[in-house]
């Protein structure tokens, strides 16, 4: 995996709901009640298979806010969620990440 999979473009101010991670399985959801680009307008979710690390502070040093600044790769496989309150929600894994609409 190189750079930021299409899953994870266009999350600029989508709103998290959710970080859910089941041990065992090693997948990771994030879900999302929507976003301003056009595409994204609707709840979706993030899904992670493989996954080896999940960090989700929520200390707020910017300031509370649950909507994305950007999403940053500087390691293969690693991902950090940039929150608008200066958190950063890091997963990684092996396996790229799908994104899904929800209902």
């Amino acid at each position: 995996m190189k750079g930021i999979p299409a899953a994870l473009q266009g999350l600029h101010d989508a709103s998290l709901v959710s970080v859910e991670f089941n041990w065992n399985s090693r997948h990771c959801v994030l879900r999302f009640s929507g976003a301003p680009n056009p595409a994204l307008q609707r709840p979706f979710s993030i899904d992670f298979e493989g996954v080896t690390m999940v960090t989700a502070p929520a200390e707020h040093p910017w300031g509370t806010s649950g909507s994305v600044l950007e999403v940053k790769s500087d390691i293969p496989g690693k991902y950090a969620f940039v929150m608008q309150s200066g958190d950063e929600i890091v997963v990684a894994t092996d396996r790229e990440p799908v994104r899904k609409a929800l209902d």
